[in-house]
């Protein structure tokens, strides 16, 4: 009997959002004769992606010389990391992005960043949209990162990967010799990692199949202090002077993913993500004085629950659930009766008014936020014409927040209570806490009535919140594809309600005099379309309205509205804030070049409406004053991008990315307003450029290596510096306009390389890998601050009238982190 060979095609990519074609042709045989294999590989241009995207896979993250997904994003054309680490996307906030992971939302809307961290041997595949993205995504003006997690199969697989490095620099970390050497010498355990992940089916349960992966990583940090002063400031013999790290970290992230295909038709998967991580910060004030400083703690849980079911060959739905909890906290000490707190008497400076020589941190906060979730999707195939999707979303949150000040008494000092009286008597022995010779007596300075003890502090000091706001949404959207054309058309509805309470008059809030927040809602509507001008190229276009509700903590911040006395001590969030809007506009054409290679060019233009600000409100009689947040910023951001990728051929692969953009506002911080009515300065009345905005930027990562064998991959960004404020000698005064200085070129290069060996033990095949990672190659100081009265990291033309000690200048946090070398070893079968 004649028929046909049969076909397998492997390796096919299909890509989130994206329609996938594949044409084959079938050969007449016999029905005997042996199937074909067909490798595809991804198409580097989409034909039927209608917005900007950039598609990020496992090898890739695998082999780049990154340790989070962050780290690869930042390299996307059109994507910038501000001094502080965060993301910003074609110009806009920190705070603008959506998280995606399988689908479902990884958001803590209580700041609107990433909720809990993924690590990058979990991720499969992650997808950057800088474009005006489609109706399915909502709460994000900028960009949405869509992660979907590594899957079990029926196969077992494990991996475990140990690394471990230190600095290897030339920098000049500090003045001081003792942080010289501590700093100096190479520990191999001062970063250390451990990797590891195992999938497959369930023993016992082969439909099951499970993927889990693990990573520790802890870190020593590379900003240093010395242990001068105690507490009580007093300062120690300087034999007794201690270099310590001021920045460590430590974190865990893990994953667990389960799939159970109860059908041919019918899966659900259970997704479990992870992260613990505990950290210190660097303050340069307190560089003198080793203890009570803020340890930072983050613990936050996903679990995701999907169910998808195939209707039919053209349809099929998905529903959701998830249950998020994100628990942040921090302290100086975990007690906050502790006695080590010392009373706010001890907090003194040094003759120049710089560094604290005396007293502790002692304020204690603690914030949960739950995010319980619903969502429903629908995909369904109408004909060869239209791809039809809907879906809702439902999401109820709970927030606690707790800022409490420990008001703390002086205690006695101890002594030796030789007569057994219960008091000091002159000539017994004591401990000079703050070195004055003389025995002191503890107070009660907090009012309390007991001597010594400590309080939470009243009024305003200490703020309560407890929020339960409600988010609704939907969305409808039609992809057209026609015989020369792709068409996205969608819209999205929204709806808000904070359950908050406002003031009756602004003018003098008070706690009892208030009214319910109303309810907001908008309707977002999509559209994009891309046009094929050749088999290898084509053009595309896209616009958008998009909104996003502002942060919580903008939102019920200080509730019961208490205003400490005096100029602006208090800042009052706000229940009835409106939702941040943006209109995007993008023109874009790609084209293949041969069979490996493809170019894009992207111009944008972005308009910024109803962002966060606040407005000053004086209490009557004129002594006292707040700020209040209100929807009053706005800005604009244009640009065009350039990117150049080539797959694996000959050796070498890689991609280029090129972007020029401006992006400008009337401020770039929401709580600047209350800084410039302190210090008289009149608010802005046109754009200027914001904080964030880099003018250009050419980033680029190169792979050269065998597949397989051997890889040297390396990422390179020049950019140009960001803006900074210039000011006078006395660092108050401004002589020039807002960020109207730049600060000096970045350039950074990290590089990892690999080898891989097989052994086989028995019937079963073990790879091993030998690696090698180094960060900022080249050690360069990048200068990520400058002094605002010199425009330099190195130098300062003085701080408020007078000469600026040489400690308090030399600032190794307003420079990148030295070059970093680790090496290490994994293991997979």
């Amino acid at each position: 009997m004649i028929g046909y060979n049969p076909l397998v095609m492997t390796n096919l990519l299909v890509q989130t959002d994206l329609t996938r074609e594949v044409s084959a042709d079938l050969t007449p045989t016999v029905l005997e004769a042996q199937e074909v294999n067909v490798i595809a590989q991804r198409p580097l241009i989409q034909r039927d992606a209608t917005a900007s995207a950039a598609v990020i896979t496992s090898d890739v993250l695998e082999s780049a010389p990154v340790e989070t997904f962050q780290a690869i994003v930042q390299t996307k054309a059109g994507v910038t990391v501000d001094p502080e680490g965060d993301l910003h996307v074609r110009g806009g906030r920190e705070n603008e992005i959506a998280y995606l992971v399988d689908g479902v939302p990884n958001i803590n809307p209580y700041d609107s960043g990433l909720g809990v961290d993924i690590a990058t041997n979990a991720i499969q595949e992650l997808s950057v949209i800088t474009g005006s993205f489609s109706a399915e995504y909502g709460q994000a003006m900028s960009g949405v990162i869509n992660i979907v997690t590594k899957e079990g199969s029926s196969d077992l697989h494990g991996s475990i990967s140990v690394m471990g490095g230190d600095m290897l620099t030339d920098y000049d970390l500090d003045i001081s010799p003792l942080v010289q050497d501590e700093a100096g010498s190479f520990e191999v355990a001062d970063y250390s990692e451990i990797e590891a992940s195992l999938s497959g089916p369930i023993p016992l349960f082969k439909k099951i199949w499970f993927y889990t992966s693990l990573r520790y990583n802890s870190d020593a940090g590379y900003l240093y202090g010395v242990d001068r002063y105690t507490p009580y400031g007093v300062e120690k013999d300087s034999s007794e002077w201690k270099a310590f790290q001021q920045n460590p970290s430590s974190k865990i992230n893990a994953q667990a993913k389960f799939t159970l295909p109860l059908t041919e038709s019918l899966k659900i998967n259970y997704t479990l993500l992870f992260e613990d991580r505990r950290w210190k910060k660097y303050t340069h004030s307190r560089k003198f004085i080793n203890a009570g400083h803020y340890s930072y703690y983050k613990q936050a849980f996903n679990h995701i629950f999907k169910l998808t079911h195939q209707l039919s060959s053209r349809t099929f739905h998905s529903l959701s659930f998830s249950r998020a909890d994100n628990d942040y906290w921090y302290h100086p000490y975990e007690d906050p009766l502790d006695l080590r707190q010392v009373s706010d008497e001890y907090y003194r400076t040094d003759d120049n008014y710089e560094f604290y020589t005396g007293g502790t941190e002692n304020w204690h906060y603690d914030r949960l936020l739950e995010t319980t979730l619903g969502k429903w999707l629908l995909t369904s195939q109408l004909n060869d014409r239209h791809e039809l999707k809907t879906g809702i979303e439902v999401k109820f949150h709970d927030l606690l927040e707790t800022d409490v000040s420990m008001d703390v008494d002086m205690r006695d000092e101890s002594w030796d209570d030789a007569n057994g009286n219960d008091d000091y008597d002159t000539g017994e022995t004591f401990v000079d806490l703050n070195g004055d010779g003389v025995w002191n007596r503890g107070n009660d300075g907090n009012g309390d009535g007991i001597r010594g003890n400590i309080i939470e502090s009243g009024g305003g000091y200490n703020i309560r919140s407890e929020a339960d706001p409600k988010e609704y949404s939907a969305f409808i959207q039609d992809k057209i594809e026609l015989t020369d054309m792709v068409i996205n058309i969608g819209l999205r509805w929204d709806y808000f309600d904070t359950g908050g309470q406002v003031a009756v008059d602004w003018n003098d809030p008070h706690s009892d005099s208030t009214v319910a927040a109303s309810p907001k809602q908008q309707f977002s509507p999509r559209f994009s379309l891309a046009y094929p001008v050749s088999d290898r190229g084509r053009l595309f276009f896209s616009y958008g309205h998009f909104f996003q509700m502002p942060p919580y903590h903008r939102l019920y911040h200080n509730p019961d509205f208490e205003v400490l006395p005096g100029v602006i001590k208090s800042d009052i969030g706000n229940a009835d804030l409106k939702p941040q809007k943006t209109v995007s506009y993008e023109i874009g054409f790609e084209h293949e070049v041969g069979s490996d290679a493809a170019v894009f060019l992207k111009a944008f233009y972005r308009d910024l409406r109803n962002l966060l600000g606040q407005r000053v409100y004086i209490l009557p009689g004129g002594s006292n004053s707040y700020a209040l947040f209100i929807n009053r910023d706005w800005g604009n951001v244009k640009g065009v991008t350039f990117s150049f990728e080539k797959r694996l051929t000959r050796m070498l692969s890689g991609s280029v990315d090129y972007t020029y953009q401006v992006a400008k506002g009337n401020e770039s911080d929401p709580t600047r307003t209350r800084r410039d009515f302190r210090l008289n300065i009149e608010p802005q009345k046109k754009v200027v450029f914001l904080t964030w905005d880099q003018t250009q930027a050419f980033r680029f990562n190169l792979n050269l290596g065998q597949a397989g064998s051997w890889r040297i991959s390396t990422i390179g960004r020049i950019e140009s510096g960001y803006p900074y404020t210039p000011t006078d000698a006395n660092a108050i005064i401004r002589i020039a306009e807002e960020n109207s200085g730049r600060k000096p070129t970045q350039i950074h290069f990290d590089l990892t390389a690999f080898k891989n060996f097989a052994l086989r033990l028995g019937t079963m095949e073990v790879g091993y890998t030998l690696f090698l990672k180094a960060y900022n190659l080249l050690d360069r100081r990048n200068q990520n601050y400058v002094h605002d009265t010199s425009g330099s990291a190195r130098y300062s033309l003085g701080r408020y009238g007078d000469v600026s000690t040489p400690e308090w200048i030399n600032r190794a946090n307003y420079y990148s982190e030295p070059r970093r070398v680790y090496v290490g070893l994994s293991v997979n079968f």
